[in-house]
């Protein structure tokens, strides 16, 4: 794919950004698709937390109850069970369970608002990003 002309470094900035996020392109596959080095991408990737943002995205309640039963489950064939962890443990699965929104479908949403938007009305769109993005990051950074 080749760079698309006259975009402007946030608009790259925001491509790379959603290429990082929802793909596994390498950086420097993002960086030629975008048109910037890899080292401005490296920059980006820093000040912008995407590491963060990305693993925020793949995080899911479906995943940590199921870490945490299986955590359950080996204390509980121990030879010597601990009923206080095993208390805790269930105490925390109800309430994940019981937790209606998490960051991940916050973000799962705003990717999906987005794309709609971006076809709307493609300057629109980016101020909304640029929100949205400031949004998940106080809800990640507990904020």
């Amino acid at each position: 794919m080749a760079p698309k002309k006259g975009l402007t470094n946030d608009d790259k900035k925001a491509i790379a950004l959603e290429l990082y996020l929802e793909t596994d392109k390498s950086q420097k596959e993002i960086a030629v698709i975008v048109g910037t080095t890899e080292k401005t991408l490296g920059t980006w990737k820093q000040a912008g937390d995407w590491e963060l943002l990305k693993q925020a995205g793949t995080i899911t309640v479906k995943n940590i109850i199921a870490n945490l039963y299986n955590k359950a489950y080996e204390l509980s064939i121990a030879d010597k069970v601990d009923a206080d962890k095993l208390v805790k443990l269930a105490n925390t699965i109800e309430k994940l369970q019981n937790k209606k929104v998490t960051i991940a479908h916050i973000i799962n949403v705003f990717k999906d608002f987005t794309t709609f938007a971006f076809a709307e009305n493609a300057e629109l769109a980016k101020q909304i990003n640029v929100l949205q993005k400031k949004y998940v990051e106080s809800k990640v950074g507990g904020q």
